[in-house]
C-alpha cells in the first residue's frame, strides 16, 4: 500500500488535449503570465501535461511523439514556472485514450468480444466530413507493447523532470478481448470466451499495470503522489491500494448534480488518505473552450467540497497557444480566496453523527437515500464491512437491495443485541438467495409483487402531517406476511398492470379498495419499508416519499446529533477537530436550477436566524462564526447546545470551542 502524500488544497487540472490541425502550439506561453495567472487564482498546485488524448507529448520525448507543431519543452517551462512561485506541478499522462497511437498501432486498442474496436462516441459509419460528437475516442489496452510504452514514458518523465506527482487518466473503463488479453486469460487458466473470465483478467491486468507504474515512480521519485483516474469509486475497492490519495472527479453541472459528492467524500475519508473534489470552470464539461460557470456556482462548489473535508481542484483547458486565460483565473481566485480563508476549519476532522448508511452498489438506491438525508439535514457516515465499531451508530440504514451474507447478518444481529436499530427498505435484509430475512422484521418474505406499481396508505398511529390517502409508488413493493410485527402502513394493489389488453386512463391503473398487504412493519428496533423508496426518490423525486421515509427513520433514530432549521436545499454537517479542541458546523445554502442540460446556480439567497441544535459531551467555552471570528450567543443544557446563526449566505462555518 502506498503512503499518503498530503495534498495541496487549491488545485487546477489544466487540460491540454490539442489537435495536430492547430498551428503554433505554445507560442504565446510566457512564464510571467503563467505565474500571474496562478497567483491571481490563488492556486497552489497545477497539473500539467506530458501526453494528451490526441497522443501528443509536450516535452522532447524519445519514447512518444512530440506534438508536431510544438517547438520547445512546454512542460518543463510550466513546471519550472510553477515551482519558482511555490506551486506544485503534478504531471498528466493519458492511458485509455490516445488517438494517434490507436491509429498507428491498431493491436493496442481495446477489443469487444466479437473483435470489434471498443469506442466511446464514435460512429463507425461516419464520413470524414460528418460532425464529430464530443468525447469520441477509441480505448487503448494497457497490456503488451502499449503497457511497456507507458512504463517507458513514465521512466523518462521521472528521469528528466522534478516530479511532484503522476496522474494517469482514463483507467479501468472497458473489458478487453484483444490478442494480448486473450493470451493472458489462457495463461491464467481463464476462459477467453467468458465475460466472467474477462472481468477477472481485467482486474489482474490493471493491478499489474498500476504496480509497475508505481514501482518506477517510487524508485525515482519516492515523494511523488500517484493517482490513476477512475479509481475513486466506493464500489470498486480493488483499485484503492495503488493510490496515494483520491481525486473525486465530479462536475455537478452535468454529471449528476450537487448531491453525489457527500457520500463519496465520507467513504474516502475512512481511507486514511487525503482526497479532493474535482469540479470545473466550464459551464458544461471538459473540453469546453469559452465556457464559464458563474462565480456563485463556483464558490458554492468549493465551499461544499471543503464542508465535506475535500481539497479542491478546478478543471481548466489551456488554449493551444499556451496563453493562460486571465478571466478564468480571476474567477477561480475569487472562489479560492474564500477557500484559503476557511482551510483551518475544514480538514482532519472526525464524524459526530450516530446515523450510518450501508451502500448497496446501486447508484439510484444509494444516491436516492443520500438525497433524502441531505434534504432532511441528517448527517450520516458510511458503514462498510471493515467498519470496526458499529456501536457508535444508533441507527443503520440499508437501502433497497442489500442482500446479506452470513457474516454480515451475524454482525448486524450482534449490533441489534447491543441496542442498535435498523431501517430496511425493499429487499434489504434478505439473504443472498432472497428466501428469507436475516434479521427479524416481524414478518416473512413472500416474494416480489407482480404489479408494476402500487399504492401506500399510512395508518394514523405514528405519522404526522402526511397524506393519508393511498399514494402512488412507481414500482411494486415486496410481499410480506406479518408474524409479530406492527403494521404501520398498507400497500394497495392496482386492479391490473397497464398493457395494451388492459388499461385505464392516461397513466397508472387505480387501486383496489379491499386488497391490502403490509407496507411498513415495526418490530422493536427494526423498521421495514416494503418499497424501494430510495430508488423511487432518485427516479421520481416525490416529496411524500422523502417525508414518509424520514418520519419512518425518526421512529428509531431518536438522538440526532445535529438539527438545523433550513429549507430542503440547505445542507448541514457537524464534525469534530479533536486536536484543536473544537467542533465545526458547516451550513450551506444554494438553489440549483436545471436549465437546458446544465444545472446552474445563479443566486445565493441568504437565510437569516437559522435555529440550530447540536449535542456534544464537552462544556463549550465559546461559539463564533468563521472566518469572521464573530462570537454568537448560545445556551447549553447538559449535552444540548442551542444557537441562532444570524445569516447563512452560501456557506457559514460555526465553531464551538471547548
Amino acid at each position: 500500500m502506498l503512503l499518503m502524500k498530503r495534498l495541496a488544497s487549491r488545485q487546477v487540472h489544466l487540460d491540454f488535449h490539442t489537435s495536430e490541425w492547430i498551428p503554433n502550439i505554445g507560442e504565446k506561453f510566457d512564464k510571467k503570465q503563467f505565474q500571474q495567472a496562478l497567483q491571481l487564482g490563488k492556486v497552489n498546485s497545477i497539473t500539467v501535461f506530458a501526453k494528451c488524448h490526441h497522443g501528443w507529448s509536450y516535452y522532447p520525448t524519445s519514447v512518444g511523439k512530440v506534438h508536431p507543431n510544438l517547438q520547445f519543452d512546454l512542460m518543463k517551462q510550466q513546471i519550472e514556472a510553477a515551482h519558482e512561485i511555490g506551486v506544485r506541478a503534478p504531471i498528466y499522462i493519458t492511458v485509455g485514450f490516445s488517438a494517434n497511437d490507436a491509429e498507428e498501432h491498431p493491436h493496442w486498442v481495446v477489443r469487444n468480444q466479437d473483435g470489434s474496436v471498443t469506442t466511446i462516441g464514435i460512429d463507425p459509419l461516419a464520413k470524414p466530413e460528418d460532425q464529430r460528437p464530443g468525447v469520441s475516442w477509441k480505448f487503448l489496452c494497457p497490456s503488451g507493447e502499449y503497457a511497456e510504452f507507458i512504463y517507458a514514458q513514465t521512466r523518462e518523465v521521472c528521469n528528466l523532470y522534478e516530479v511532484d506527482g503522476l496522474f494517469y487518466d482514463i483507467c479501468f473503463w472497458s473489458l478487453c478481448w484483444c490478442d494480448n488479453c486473450r493470451t493472458g486469460m489462457i495463461h491464467e487458466g481463464l476462459d477467453p470466451d467468458s465475460e466472467v473470465s474477462a472481468r477477472v483478467y481485467h482486474k489482474l491486468k490493471w493491478q499489474r499495470f498500476m504496480s509497475r507504474c508505481s514501482e518506477i515512480i517510487v524508485e525515482k521519485k519516492p515523494d511523488a503522489s500517484i493517482f490513476f483516474n477512475g479509481s475513486a469509486s466506493p464500489y470498486e475497492p480493488e483499485w484503492h491500494d495503488w493510490q496515494t490519495h483520491f481525486e473525486l472527479e465530479d462536475l455537478p453541472t452535468t454529471w449528476g448534480g450537487y448531491d453525489k459528492m457527500p457520500s463519496r467524500a465520507k467513504y474516502f475519508a475512512q481511507s486514511g488518505k487525503d482526497y479532493l473534489g474535482m469540479t470545473g470552470k466550464f459551464h458544461t464539461s471538459w473540453g469546453e473552450f469559452g465556457g464559464f460557470k458563474s462565480i456563485n456556482a463556483l464558490r458554492y462548489e468549493v465551499s461544499s467540497l471543503l464542508a465535506y473535508g475535500a481539497r479542491c481542484n478546478i478543471g481548466d483547458q489551456l488554449h493551444p497557444s499556451g496563453q493562460m486565460d486571465m478571466e478564468t483565473y480571476r474567477l477561480i481566485g475569487e472562489a479560492y480566496q474564500y477557500v484559503e480563508q476557511i482551510e483551518p476549519w475544514c480538514f482532519d476532522t472526525m464524524e459526530t453523527t450516530r446515523l450510518g448508511i450501508m451502500l448497496s452498489g446501486q447508484v439510484k438506491s444509494d444516491e436516492g437515500l443520500v438525497k433524502m438525508l441531505l434534504e432532511g439535514h441528517y448527517d450520516f457516515d458510511i458503514v462498510t464491512d471493515s467498519t470496526a465499531d458499529l456501536s457508535r451508530f444508533e441507527t443503520i440504514i440499508l437501502p433497497d437491495c442489500i442482500l446479506l451474507n452470513p457474516l454480515q447478518a451475524e454482525r448486524l444481529q450482534a449490533y441489534m443485541l447491543q441496542g442498535g436499530s435498523l431501517l430496511l427498505t425493499g429487499q434489504s435484509g434478505l439473504n443472498e438467495e432472497k428466501t428469507h430475512f436475516c434479521v427479524d422484521i416481524g414478518g416473512s418474505y413472500m416474494g416480489k409483487s407482480k404489479y408494476d406499481n402500487d399504492y401506500l396508505q399510512l395508518h394514523d398511529s405514528v405519522w404526522s402531517g402526511l397524506v393519508n390517502s393511498p399514494v402512488l409508488f412507481y414500482e411494486g413493493s415486496e410481499l410480506i406476511e406479518v408474524t409479530e410485527g406492527e403494521v404501520l402502513a398498507s400497500v394497495l394493489d392496482p386492479y391490473f398492470n397497464r398493457t395494451y389488453a388492459q388499461y385505464c386512463s392516461h397513466l397508472n391503473t387505480p387501486y383496489q379498495l379491499d386488497v391490502k398487504h403490509p407496507g411498513v412493519i415495526r418490530k422493536g428496533n427494526v423498521v421495514y419499508l416494503a418499497h424501494s423508496v430510495c430508488r423511487n426518490y432518485y427516479d421520481h423525486g416525490a416529496q411524500f416519499h422523502r417525508d414518509y421515509f424520514l418520519q419512518a427513520l425518526q421512529l428509531i433514530y431518536k438522538n440526532n446529533v445535529m438539527e438545523a432549521d433550513m429549507p430542503s436545499s440547505g445542507r448541514a454537517r457537524f464534525v469534530k477537530q479533536a486536536e484543536k479542541d473544537r467542533y465545526v458546523l458547516h451550513l450551506l445554502y444554494a438553489t440549483p436550477i436545471q436549465r437546458g442540460r446544465t444545472l446552474v446556480i445563479d443566486d445565493l439567497p441568504p437565510l437569516y436566524d437559522v435555529n440550530v441544535k447540536v449535542h456534544v459531551k464537552e462544556p463549550i467555552q465559546r461559539i463564533y462564526l468563521a472566518p469572521e471570528m464573530k462570537e454568537i450567543p448560545f445556551v447549553q443544557v447538559d449535552t444540548q447546545i442551542e444557537m441562532k446563526v444570524p445569516k447563512v449566505e452560501c456557506h457559514q462555518i460555526v465553531v464551538l470551542d471547548y
